[in-house]
């Protein structure tokens, strides 16, 4: 398991160094022992894209995110963002409301 320190400088996803907390890849109600640090934006935006099955059985690491297409297109918008600013983000119109299935 990996543990995180208060002292971890930047998300794994876009790099920001505002906001950083540790975010389970897998989440903890599916079995997730692994925390990276990650900004408030991406783990909303994560968390909005995929269930928490989908987390669990498909995007289970941090590469297999950072390849997804619209994961994507998102980091490209939010590297345009001040790095200060904290975005909340909706659940996809496609994605299963049931966080938990």
């Amino acid at each position: 398991m990996i543990q995180m320190s208060d002292e971890t400088d930047k998300c794994v996803f876009c790099g920001s160094t505002e906001h950083i907390r540790g975010h389970h890849i897998v989440p903890k109600c599916k079995g997730g022992e692994e925390i990276v640090p990650t900004c408030y934006t991406c783990e909303s935006s994560i968390h909005n894209r995929w269930t928490h099955k989908e987390l669990k059985d498909t995007y289970n690491n941090v590469e297999i995110i950072l390849k997804d297409e619209e994961f994507q297109r998102f980091l490209k918008w939010r590297k345009k963002q001040s790095t200060t600013m904290v975005f909340k983000s909706s659940p996809g119109k496609f994605r299963n409301k049931n966080k938990y299935s």
